[in-house]
């Protein structure tokens, strides 16, 4: 630490003034940044945040097909899955070929269901397709989002001081400080 122990030992160039939001997404992100609580002795003494590196639910980025996307499906959205693994919940949206094979062409994530894990295959099941070839997937998960459950209240804060954590997220619902600073 620096000269005082509420004060971090650099100096940035990347320093901007932040307004709490409860949208979590790339365009908040703050990368880690320290914050700076400015004057709020007419405001309140609470800030929420989610710390720096927090991770939210892992969901499925990534289809590979096995079988060529299966045959004879029309197409539809919200469409179930059955899985070898344990996850529970996924549904899909797909467009398919015409007529002779009618094998899916596109896949996306309708639903993110829970408890998938990399590896995992999947089937599509769409209703009337009769199990006729069902297309097969392996799935990909990734990290999602961080989600406000996750989120850490800091309570009496004063004015003047730094976090003593980095942070990623500044949510605006449980937040009374204000005039932040947010620097990388």
């Amino acid at each position: 630490m620096g000269q005082f122990g509420s004060q971090p030992d650099f100096a940035t160039n990347n320093i901007q003034s932040i307004t709490p939001s409860d949208t979590i997404s790339a365009a908040t992100k703050l990368n880690g940044s320290v914050i700076y609580i400015g004057d709020n002795t007419t405001t309140g003494n609470e800030l929420k945040v989610i710390p720096a590196g927090i991770v939210g639910p892992f969901t499925v980025s990534k289809f590979n097909a096995i079988n060529n996307g299966g045959s004879q499906y029309s197409g539809g959205n919200n469409l179930s899955t059955t899985t070898t693994g344990n996850g529970t919940g996924l549904t899909v949206d797909v467009t398919s070929a015409g007529a002779p094979t009618q094998n899916i062409l596109t896949i996306v994530v309708n639903t993110p269901g829970t408890g998938y894990e990399n590896g995992d295959l999947i089937e599509v099941v769409e209703p009337g397709q009769g199990g006729v070839d069902q297309a097969k997937y392996r799935i990909q998960v990734s990290a999602g989002f961080p989600t406000a459950a996750q989120a850490i209240t800091f309570k009496g804060l004063g004015t003047g001081g730094f976090l003593p954590v980095t942070v990623d997220y500044v949510l605006a619902t449980g937040t009374t400080v204000s005039e932040l600073i947010a620097a990388k």
